[in-house]
């Protein structure tokens, strides 16, 4: 995707509002102003609200339906989840008058993100729909934000889901990037509490796990995916967000004050290695850096290296869609239940594409993969799978042996970690240069 654009934006306003203020002109906004910004915006290519666009989140599947008729373009569906080509079955069936009038694209999450905007920018747009997982915010900040998408609210759904999902676009699922640990090496349940027992082992006099008398103290034999992709660098970033509550899961489980010593290693260079002095969450994330890590490129052999622990008590973290590798033979299962929180819950969203030529028609195949307007309608079941969870009260997903409040998942923030993952990245590259076993 093109690089972050919300820093560009402050910019420009605060230096709006500094030439106001060196002009010495103290006067509000008249109608007149508004009338002329808004002038401005559409001469300059922007689209203004639409008085006269139909109220489409308050609209039955009928009325869709009915408006969808009157379209005659190919609705495009560009989605990262091969499970939306089972929707576009779906819905053919259910409305047979649109095979053909109907596709589906798949492709990987930049690819397709910087597909809609260059589309957009040239005024070549394709796609009606936009289906993809959002773990960072860079969906909302840099396509949402930016007016190359829409987020369609559909009433009758909205109704049904937590409104905490809702923020950032209309969730199809919920899923989540848990620890995963040897279910026959610990058979009476995973003895983990909190983050700072996968750390356990870390020496505060040596700052690292090899201790004076040179004995490696590390417990966990560790499995990840590549930490620095959004999935697990958002994680990351959440839980340096949340330094404090780290800090205070520390003093709670061990009854002393953290000990900050990842400030001894480094260097706070503003503007170049700039980090939080005295989290909890980077504390965390630094002796987790200085581990004995294998990173592997594939979920399934994160999961596979659990399953044979072959050096001793072993952790793999992936997305959890990886534990249908159980019907496989895999003793494998989810770390549940550490404070504060086991993971992030990540959504797959669906949006539609701003200015297309099928707005009812993608809004009417969007509200029947959600279920249509009873939860039943639709064919939100396709998406029934080990890992995700229904974003709808009204229709439970069974396919997933753990509850989402049993695994105990926490609602990101992307306007926090938006503009910080991509640092979690820099420390995890330069912090993973300075341990000692890499």
């Amino acid at each position: 995707m093109k690089k972050h654009r919300v820093l560009a934006s402050l910019i420009a306003f605060m230096l709006l509002f500094s030439a106001f203020a060196v002009a010495g002109c103290a006067k509000t906004a008249t109608e007149s102003d508004v009338v002329a910004a808004d002038t401005n915006v559409a001469e300059n290519g922007a689209t203004a609200s639409a008085a006269n666009e139909p109220d489409y989140d308050n609209m039955s599947m009928d009325e869709l339906y009915e408006l969808a008729k009157q379209e005659t373009g190919t609705i495009t569906i560009y989605a990262t989840t091969s499970t939306a080509q089972v929707a576009v079955r779906k819905f053919v069936k259910s409305y047979p008058e649109f095979d053909g009038r109907i596709e589906y694209i798949e492709s990987d999450t930049d690819t397709v993100a910087d597909r809609i905007e260059t589309e957009a920018d040239t005024g070549n747009i394709n796609a009606d729909i936009l289906q993809v997982k959002d773990c960072s915010g860079e969906i909302f900040y840099e396509l949402v934000q930016y007016d190359y998408l829409d987020i369609y609210y559909p009433a009758s759904v909205c109704s049904h889901v937590d409104s905490g999902l809702l923020t950032y676009g209309l969730p199809v699922y919920v899923t989540c990037c848990p620890w995963f640990y040897n279910t026959e090496v610990y058979a009476d349940g995973c003895p983990l509490t909190s983050w700072w027992d996968i750390v356990q082992g870390y020496d505060t006099a040596t700052h690292s796990y090899i201790d004076a008398n040179g004995v490696d103290q590390q417990y966990w034999t560790i499995y990840t995916k590549d930490i620095t992709s959004p999935d697990y660098a958002a994680l990351w970033a959440q839980l340096i967000v949340d330094g404090d509550s780290i800090a205070a899961q520390y003093e709670t489980q061990y009854g002393e004050p953290l000990e900050y010593t990842y400030m001894d290693a480094l260097q706070n260079n503003s503007g170049i290695m700039e980090f939080p002095e005295n989290n909890g969450g980077a504390e965390l994330f630094w002796r987790f850096t200085q581990m004995e890590i294998t990173e592997l490129d594939d979920g399934d052999q994160v999961v596979s290296a659990v399953d044979k622990s072959l050096n001793g008590p072993t952790l793999g973290l992936c997305t959890g869609s990886k534990l249908v590798n159980i019907d496989n033979g895999l003793n494998i299962g989810w770390v549940t239940g550490l404070q504060p929180y086991t993971a992030l819950k990540v959504c797959d969203y669906i949006y539609t594409v701003k200015n297309s030529d099928n707005p009812a028609g993608a809004r009417l195949f969007i509200l029947y993969m959600l279920g249509g307007e009873d939860g039943q309608s639709g064919c939100l079941y396709a998406f029934n799978q080990v890992g995700k969870w229904s974003v709808r009260d009204d229709y439970i997903y069974d396919k997933t042996p753990y509850s989402i409040e049993e695994t105990n998942l926490k609602n990101p923030d992307f306007e926090e970690i938006y503009s910080f993952y991509p640092d979690v990245k820099a420390y995890w590259i330069y912090w993973r240069s300075l341990a000692p076993s890499t």
